[in-house]
């Protein structure tokens, strides 16, 4: 009997973890979650996300780890989380920039927004965005 929730893989970066530790908390995530990985280093994602050199807090950035993550784990989707969360911005962009990317294997779809507060509440608030995409795409309830 196949799966009916798709197999998802994410790459986090303003996020920390936080994406993943929803997804592992939620009964069953097991049958469809593959794993991931938490590229806060600028190196990480140019290496390992295959990432073009140049500044990561973007569109193009997100989709490109987005679709790395996929094809690594194997997964039907990608997800993928860069943004600046303060409160030091690294790159030349508001604190509370955000770019979220879900990738299939024939298109991947970039939602950008710019959240406010403090930076665990950033944090939080982009891991939410991230997971509210990852249930419109798949249906999942929860996490």
């Amino acid at each position: 009997m196949s799966n009916p929730i798709p197999t998802v893989a994410v790459a986090e970066s303003c996020t920390g973890g936080l994406v993943m530790a929803q997804i592992v908390a939620t009964p069953g995530s097991g049958d469809w979650f593959k794993g991931g990985i938490v590229a806060y280093d600028k190196e990480v994602k140019f290496g390992l996300l295959a990432v073009d050199r140049g500044p990561v807090v973007t569109s193009p950035a997100a989709a490109q780890m987005a679709r790395a993550i996929r094809d690594m784990m194997g997964s039907d989707l990608g997800i993928a989380t860069t943004g600046e969360a303060g409160p030091h911005p690294e790159e030349d962009v508001p604190v509370g920039t955000l770019f979220v990317a879900v990738a299939e294997s024939d298109s991947v779809q970039v939602h950008h927004i710019v959240l406010t507060g403090r930076p665990e509440e950033i944090r939080a608030s982009a891991a939410e965005t991230a997971l509210l995409h990852l249930r419109r795409r798949t249906g999942l309830k929860a996490p």
